[in-house]
């Protein structure tokens, strides 16, 4: 079992993980109360793009990510 790696931070922008070759992205967000990790997995096509061309490449999902977050995994802070 691979244990969680930070591969890249902004503090309360987002948070980027990798564990078992999987990369995932981690956007705080403060409403709904009491606020809200949403995650998510990014395909083989937004690795490969993170890996070659780095944050600028997942800017338009983190975008996504804080407008339309019901769409998303939710972990509550709570």
């Amino acid at each position: 079992m691979n244990e969680k790696k930070l591969l890249e931070k902004k503090e309360w922008e987002y948070y980027i993980f990798e564990e078992d070759h999987h990369i995932t992205l981690s956007v705080p967000i403060l409403s709904p109360a009491p606020g809200f990790d949403v995650v998510y997995t990014l395909n083989e096509s937004e690795k490969e793009k993170y890996e070659h061309t780095g944050i600028k490449a997942l800017e338009d999902r983190i975008e996504d990510m804080k407008v339309n977050f019901s769409n998303y995994e939710m972990n509550s802070w709570r």
